[in-house]
């Protein structure tokens, strides 16, 4: 892509990012977007498709900077894994959490999910859905209530003591 096109797809994201941070996503117009980004709305849709197709590309994005994150971890093991995961999520909280709040398509579910599936190779399938499912419930859980770092390593530590 060339840097034309990769400064107005950041440029129209990095406005996307700032909207969440003052309206709900069902408050935001891609009218409001383009204005706030100086951009018309022809550019905008050279860019997306819509909305959605603006949130869903911005969780990929974002998802695929988590899992470059935990690639870079030199254990292989399924629980340092899950460990790098939280620790990043943990760091990128308020983020993520703005975008959690917006999907109601399930995207950051759905890529999560298939992460960690591809990433727990030492467990059975079944058990690696249970988990995979299981982690990500309880990390959406840390996202959108008011629980403590601490607090939801404590349990994750418990969960994950069965891995091992």
């Amino acid at each position: 892509m060339d840097r034309r096109k990769r400064k107005t797809q950041t440029t129209i994201t990095d406005v996307f990012y700032q909207l969440l941070k003052k309206k709900s996503y069902e408050e935001i117009s891609v009218s409001q977007i383009c204005q706030v980004a100086d951009i018309n709305r022809g550019t905008f849709y050279l860019h997306f498709m819509d909305k959605d197709d603006l949130l869903e590309k911005s969780i990929a994005h974002e998802m695929q900077k988590l899992f470059n994150y935990c690639d870079r971890c030199e254990e292989s093991s399924d629980l340092k894994k899950l460990e790098k995961t939280f620790e990043y999520i943990a760091a990128h909280r308020d983020h993520l959490q703005r975008l959690f709040l917006a999907d109601k398509q399930g995207f950051f579910a759905r890529f999560q999910i298939n992460y960690l599936m591809e990433q727990m190779t030492d467990q059975p399938q079944l058990t690696s859905i249970f988990f995979a499912h299981g982690f990500v419930g309880l990390l959406e859980h840390y996202l959108v209530n008011d629980i403590s770092e601490i607090e939801i390593s404590q349990e994750i530590e418990k969960i994950t003591h069965s891995l091992r």
